[in-house]
C-alpha cells in the first residue's frame, strides 16, 4: 500500500460466513422478536425477557453489521466498486427493496383489514415495534445479500 492510498473499506472486519451468521442473527432475531412480540398474551413470565434479550441483541447485531465489511460495501460508492461488486450490490438493493415495500403494504394493509373485518384494531406499540422492525431490516438487508452473494471459498 502507497502512502496516497487508503483503505476501501472502513468498519468491522467480516468474513463472507461471519457476515452471513451475523447478518442472518440480526434478522432472524429481530423478525422472531416481532411475532413472538405480536403474539404474548401478556407481559409477564419468562419469556418477555427473553423476547427483550433477542430485540436488544438484534439491533445490537444489525449495528454491528450495518458498520462491518458488507454494510460498507452496500454503502460504497459507484467509483470504489469494480464492475461485479456494483452488480451484486445492485441486485441486493433492488431485492432488498422489494422486501422493504412488501413490508410497508403489509403494514398498511393488514390493520386495516383486522380493523374492517374482525373489529379489531392495533396498537401504536404494535405499530412502533413494526416502524422498528423495518428500520433494522433496512439497515442489515442488503448487505446480508451481498453477503449470501460471495462465494464460500473466500473465507
Amino acid at each position: 500500500m502507497t502512502k496516497n492510498d487508503q483503505p476501501r473499506f472502513v468498519g468491522i472486519g467480516l468474513r463472507p460466513r461471519t457476515g452471513k451468521l451475523l447478518g442472518g442473527y440480526a434478522l432472524i432475531a429481530m423478525h422472531g422478536w416481532f411475532v413472538v412480540k405480536l403474539t404474548l398474551p401478556s407481559q409477564t413470565g419468562l419469556v418477555e425477557p427473553l423476547v427483550g434479550f433477542a430485540a436488544l441483541t438484534g439491533l445490537v447485531a444489525s449495528a454491528c453489521f450495518f458498520l462491518g465489511t458488507y454494510g460498507s460495501l452496500a454503502r460504497a460508492s459507484e467509483t470504489t466498486l469494480d464492475e461485479r461488486e456494483l452488480a451484486s450490490r445492485n441486485r441486493a438493493y433492488f431485492s432488498a427493496f422489494r422486501y422493504i415495500v412488501l413490508m410497508t403494504f403489509a403494514g398498511g394493509i393488514i390493520p386495516d383489514l383486522l380493523a374492517s373485518f374482525f373489529n379489531f384494531e392495533l396498537s401504536v406499540g404494535i405499530l412502533q415495534n413494526f416502524i422498528l422492525l423495518m428500520f433494522a431490516t433496512a439497515l442489515v438487508l442488503p448487505g446480508f445479500l451481498i453477503a449470501r452473494s460471495e462465494r464460500e471459498f473466500r473465507d
